[in-house]
């Protein structure tokens, strides 16, 4: 939650429980000072019942989500070193979700697109895990990611995706000024006809015996590697 508020999450309101402890309840209560958050004190209870089961540690935020962007509005938008736009295939795990926003804001993605349908939403538990990423990064949802890829590519991005067939290590890739990274969900990987309309098939080398990267993780180094090292000298 801290770091929520100092890293300029759009927090309405916190609501700390009594049970808190002591010297983190402080810290909490000067941090929503500092910012200009209001406090309301509640219960345990009250606070199972808001989170609706969820894990909230003795405290929770009201936070106000950005406006969701259209896909020709995220499209427009430029991005330093490139533009990348983060694309998503069926990934479920809130907890994906919300680590592969966090690392797309960090690294500096113009954005991210999700499917509508068969996939994570922008759920607490997914805001949670992005540490307010989610309340920062544009994200559009889409009800056919095919159709998406398929608009993308005529505005003249590049699709690459991470797939272990017919690939190359991102370091090999030059992706040019405008991509869409394509990941898929954490079973089976990239479904075949969003495979089909890959530009580029990107995977991570490793060594023997390892088991592959869990999606978020794949998600962070893939980012790091044509966002984060191109901003080196």
């Amino acid at each position: 939650m801290l770091e929520a508020l100092v890293a300029g999450v759009p927090v309405r309101a916190l609501y700390v429980s009594g049970s808190l402890s002591g010297a983190t309840r402080r810290q909490i209560e000067q941090a929503a000072r500092d910012h200009g958050v209001r406090l309301l004190r509640t219960d345990t209870r009250e606070l199972d019942r808001m989170s609706d089961g969820g894990v909230h540690q003795g405290v929770l935020a009201q936070v106000a989500l950005t406006v969701q962007p259209t896909l020709p509005e995220l499209m427009a938008l430029r991005g330093e070193p490139r533009t990348l736009i983060l694309c998503l295939d069926e990934v479920q795990d809130p907890r994906n979700l919300g680590a592969l926003a966090r690392s797309a804001l960090a690294f500096g993605a113009t954005g991210m697109v999700v499917p509508g349908r068969r996939s994570s939403s922008v759920t607490p538990a997914a805001i949670k895990a992005s540490a307010g990423a989610l309340c920062r990064l544009p994200v559009v949802t889409v009800t056919n990611l095919g159709q998406a890829l398929d608009r993308l590519q005529r505005e003249g991005f590049w699709l690459a995706g991470a797939t272990a067939k017919d690939a190359r290590p991102p370091w090999e890739i030059d992706p040019g000024d405008r991509v869409a990274l394509v990941l898929g969900s954490e079973g089976r990987g990239l479904r075949q006809h969003i495979e089909e309309r890959l530009d580029f098939r990107v995977w991570i080398p490793m060594r023997a015996q390892s088991e592959s990267f869990n999606v978020s993780v794949a998600g962070a180094i893939l980012l790091y590697e044509w966002l984060g090292r191109a901003r080196r000298p």
